[in-house]
């Protein structure tokens, strides 16, 4: 029996333990690169082995948001993506050093016009608020209505085309279910995800529903955190978003304690993670 608490751990690290796995074979195409096995240093950004990128750093906004404003605070997340963007605030390497152009795009209007929810509907419909997910239905799991409304909400804030938003409703709703200990099958049970694809015809490319499609893939066709996390980042092109999505719902699937120990001790900043894991954890039973 996996306790909820494991599951809290294992869905916020998850996605940063993803996200450190991913990031050094960053924007490589799939098979131009060895397999990735274990957590490496290096990559487009030169980070150190277990250094993630803004995958983790905006999920940790997000998270610290919501506790510390208890509850949903759009102003307050656009402004610490604001922080992060400009003074590296939440960065495991103290600067803003990968950060998508729909993001980038909504900040800046968010600078010029003070527009909270500053995603344009016609901005690319990228993964950039699917990968920072977690702490919407980590902080909500006692009310799904809100979990799914707040994740739409989220994903406004910098991204705003529908199927953005409908790639974060559709993860909350998994990420909900797989917290209650439901099986793959109830997890995905409304699903339009065609797991009858193989392997060659998932994309890892940083579409919202195409990355949603891939990193979902190679969580119910795997066993383990950690052959699925790596079937996610061997998908190449925007490998740490793909792991990092794969990494919220099989953390919440299979618990912290699936995750392999080495990448867990590698992982940068790991007590700061678990924290505030524990405080979206606390937060449901206050």
């Amino acid at each position: 029996m996996i306790e909820l608490k494991d599951r809290f751990l294992g869905c916020l690290l998850g996605l940063a333990v993803g996200d450190a796995l991913g990031a050094p074979v960053e924007f490589k195409e799939r098979g131009s690169f060895p397999p990735v096995e274990e957590m490496q240093a290096g990559g487009p950004f030169n980070l150190k082995k277990g250094q993630w990128t803004d995958d983790t750093s905006l999920a940790l906004c997000l998270g610290t948001s919501l506790i510390e404003k208890k509850g949903f605070d759009p102003y307050d997340q656009v402004e610490r993506y604001v922080k992060w963007f400009r003074e590296g605030y939440m960065s495991c390497t103290g600067n803003c050093f990968d950060i998508g152009n729909t993001t980038k795009a909504a900040l800046l209007r968010y600078e010029e016009n003070k527009d909270i929810y500053a995603g344009a509907e016609t901005d690319p419909a990228t993964n950039g608020s699917l990968m920072r997910l977690a702490p919407i239905p980590l902080f909500y799991l006692n009310n799904l209505e809100d979990t799914i409304k707040y994740a739409g909400l989220s994903s406004k804030v910098t991204h705003a085309p529908l199927n953005c938003i409908k790639a974060c409703e559709d993860l909350a709703r998994f990420i909900h279910r797989a917290l209650l200990g439901k099986s793959k099958e109830e997890i995905f049970a409304d699903s339009t995800i065609d797991f009858k694809k193989s392997y060659e015809e998932v994309s890892g490319k940083g579409d919202a529903l195409l990355c949603l499609e891939g990193a979902m893939w190679c969580f119910y066709h795997s066993a383990s955190f950690a052959e699925g996390a790596k079937m996610a980042v061997n998908l190449g092109d925007d490998t740490d978003t793909t792991a990092a999505v794969f990494g919220q719902v099989a953390g919440a699937f299979y618990g912290v304690n699936s995750i392999p120990a080495p990448w867990l001790n590698d992982l940068w900043d790991k007590p700061m993670i678990e924290n505030l894991a524990l405080d979206l954890f606390n937060s449901n039973t206050l």
